[in-house]
């Protein structure tokens, strides 16, 4: 990030760090722009285990699915750069709902599709479908799940 040591005394990451591909460059950057004792607030996409194979490939990627990672290992990536995690809130409720809404808007893209009044040439709604089924399902099983967390930068600590 382009700002210098020290800047802020807060950061917000909202369902976006499962998508850096270096995590602990990441974490390590929010250390370096926050003050000692400056805190960050993370929320984001958590997988409990293996992605499903029906699950992996470029839609994975698409709906941030493919790198999410497990709870214990974000809890990680933010110690190694200096945080104390002080809250983790589960939210998979947050998760489910979001899931259901795509499902709607996919059967409302259709039936747009179906009156003529969207043209969704190009666009396999069938795969679509299918992977919001698959995903739907493996949030139902426990296999992903949504999260909160809190950490505050320890003071006088640089990045390890």
């Amino acid at each position: 990030m382009d700002f210098p040591d020290a800047s802020f005394d807060r950061v917000i990451c909202e369902c976006a760090f499962c998508t850096f591909p270096d995590k602990r460059a990441a974490a390590r950057e929010f250390s370096r722009v926050l003050r000692g004792g400056g805190r960050i607030g993370i929320s984001d996409l958590t997988r409990r285990g293996s992605i499903p194979a029906e699950l992996s490939g470029l839609l994975s990627w698409i709906a941030c699915i493919a790198d999410a990672r497990q709870i214990s290992e974000y809890i990680a990536d933010f110690e190694s750069a200096s945080f104390e995690v002080t809250a983790v809130e589960a939210h998979d409720n947050c998760l489910l709902q979001m899931a259901r809404e795509i499902q709607s808007k996919l059967l409302g893209l259709e039936l747009l599709a179906g009156l003529k009044k969207l043209d969704l040439q190009g666009v396999d709604m069938t795969q679509a479908k299918q992977f919001a089924r698959s995903a739907m399902a493996a949030i139902q099983q426990g296999a992903f799940g949504y999260s909160v967390i809190v950490a505050a930068r320890r003071p006088g600590q640089r990045d390890s």
